[in-house]
């Protein structure tokens, strides 16, 4: 039930290797993976997910694959919080900032000078999300700033076109932790508008996405985040329609 996404596909091998009599050892140098998903991921680790990660850590620290032990070597990490906070946002700050396609060479490399050379690379995007990131939150902010009765809304709601598809998930999360309300961060991705849904503990944002879903191209996500593309002219009625669901159904403690 709680496995992450790759958590799922360690499965799906395990069960293939199982059905074609491949030892488990050829699955054993993914473990790794699997443990840097659980981490980045924020799963449970109790359960089938404490053991994956307990040996894909043992294998981190013993014989790390190159792409990771590039990541490692160039951010000099040492510590038991290298995952969460420098191998995965570095692994997914190129899916951020460009298309993912580096990150996963980086993962596949097999000499070490690639293994270095992407490992920068993918370090100076992290690099520039932060710098977005920080940008556009600011920007946000200020757009809160200019919001009447701001004390009294239960939900937030901010659209700029101009702003990267690539961080309005952080920028959602950076103001549902300043504010305390659930955010949906929305900007524009081609022909639709595109956001990025964060919530609050006990309040399932995905249910009030969807209670708007005749306005919505496409939504996707989990009680507390979320996906979504509109047309732009549904950007005001979802507006209205979201906030006033929030109001109804958020209970004070939330």
């Amino acid at each position: 039930e709680h496995l992450s996404g790759c958590g799922v596909g360690f499965k799906f091998m395990q069960a293939f290797a199982k059905s074609n009599n491949f030892p488990f050892s050829d699955l054993e140098k993914l473990l790794e993976l699997t443990a840097v998903s659980i981490a980045s991921d924020i799963v449970p680790i109790t359960g089938e997910n404490r053991i994956l990660a307990y040996y894909g850590l043992k294998q981190l620290n013993s014989n790390p694959s190159l792409g990771l032990k590039g990541i490692i070597d160039i951010c000099g990490l040492t510590g038991k919080e290298i995952i969460v906070f420098k191998i995965g946002p570095r692994i997914n700050a190129s899916g951020r900032m460009m298309n993912g396609k580096e990150a996963v060479e980086l993962l596949l490399s097999k000499d070490s000078a690639s293994a270095r050379e992407k490992s920068e690379s993918i370090n100076q995007y992290n690099e520039e999300r932060r710098e977005l990131d920080k940008k556009i939150t600011d920007e946000a902010n200020a757009v809160i700033d200019e919001v009447e009765n701001m004390d009294d809304r239960k939900a937030i709601v901010v659209y700029n076109p101009g702003w990267h598809k690539g961080v309005i998930g952080i920028v959602a999360s950076r103001l549902t932790e300043k504010y305390y309300r659930p955010a949906v961060v929305l900007t524009k991705s081609s022909e639709l508008i595109t956001g990025s849904a964060r919530s609050v503990t006990g309040f399932d944002i995905y249910k009030a996405i969807e209670s708007c879903r005749d306005l919505l191209e496409n939504f996707g996500g989990h009680t507390y985040a979320a996906g979504l593309s509109m047309k732009v002219e549904n950007v005001p009625e979802f507006h209205r329609r979201f906030e006033a669901y929030v109001e109804t159904h958020i209970l004070p403690e939330q």
